[in-house]
């Protein structure tokens, strides 16, 4: 039997009021129906005047499609914006999607025939490619990753999916515990959470997602919040080394202290960034990237003005 049960798209929004109508009309344009639309305004009350205007954009939809609005008393970010959306859905599955993007007419049903296929197989998300676009619409590159199964090395080594990709049964991420308090890679550390639990993931192979990216850059931010999260990932990944091999853990620790020694000198941090470069030679001492990171590293002011700049 075909599985046509109850969708719910959750939809965390802050201080984007001018792009929240966008994503809403992709998501009341799927041509698969059984659908739940809850949105999950995170601006707080001491941000009043996004809060009024994201309501008032939204008021029609309420009224005329059954979305449902839910107001955090406080800004508590975007991971608890979504597992307030996770608790307060009714559907059997859970697809998320950001403000600010913006999802085909037939995401939902292209994820819920191939869930169909593999509803033996333990299924804990299924993903799709996905085109990112730039502040026009105009086409900037795909992402396009083909893993499946249960690729929790990759996954250590970089996000596979955001979760603008997602399409999640429900019990699969009470189980495993929602969304991580984290400023930035929740949707890395949930998506580990969901596959050391022994569940699977399959794609679509199109895309089925335009994720807007912006010139100050969406995707790979440089911040504080940045190493916070990366911290956070590698800290949950630690959790899951008895599941690796030796030599992939070797390649696991070094991503992540190639990354971190980057977002260190970017931050100024350079005690920290020592520390992450020593760990890089320690570990792959001939490595091409190794030799680049010291000189990131011996010439930092230089590399942080020329990445200023290129921003």
């Amino acid at each position: 039997m075909v599985n046509k049960d109850l969708v719910t798209i959750v939809i965390p929004t802050y201080k984007r009021a001018n792009k929240i109508v966008r994503a809403l009309e992709s998501c009341i344009n799927q041509d698969y129906k059984n659908i739940e639309i809850i949105i999950v305004d995170d601006n707080g009350e001491k941000n009043s005047k996004y809060r009024a205007e994201t309501k008032s954009l939204v008021d029609t939809y309420i009224k005329k499609y059954g979305v449902r609005y839910i107001e955090h008393k406080e800004n508590k970010g975007g991971s608890e914006a979504r597992n307030t959306g996770i608790k307060e859905a009714k559907g059997f599955f859970i697809s998320f999607l950001d403000d600010d993007d913006e999802i085909l007419p037939n995401k939902i049903s292209k994820q819920v025939q191939l869930y169909n296929e593999h509803k033996d197989d333990n299924v804990g998300l299924i993903y799709c490619y996905c085109e990112a676009v730039n502040e026009k619409g105009e086409h900037k590159r795909f992402y396009n990753y083909d893993f499946e199964w249960n690729p929790l090395y990759q996954q250590m080594l970089g996000c596979i999916a955001g979760t603008s990709l997602w399409f999640c049964p429900k019990h699969v991420l009470k189980e495993v515990g929602y969304f991580e308090s984290t400023p930035s890679k929740q949707d890395t550390i949930l998506l580990l959470k969901i596959l050391a639990a022994g569940y699977n993931i399959f794609r679509v192979d199109i895309p089925l997602v335009k994720y807007y990216e912006y010139n100050n850059g969406k995707i790979s931010g440089t911040g504080i919040n940045n190493i916070k999260g990366e911290c956070n990932a590698r800290i949950f990944s630690r959790k899951y080394y008895s599941k690796l091999k030796t030599k992939e853990i070797i390649n696991v620790e070094y991503v992540f202290s190639k990354k971190l020694l980057t977002l260190y000198v970017l931050n100024g941090l350079d005690d920290l960034a020592k520390k992450e470069l020593y760990n890089m030679i320690k570990l792959k001492f001939f490595s091409v990237d190794t030799f680049k990171g010291g000189l990131k590293y011996s010439f930092k002011h230089i590399y942080k003005t020329f990445i200023e700049k290129k921003n």
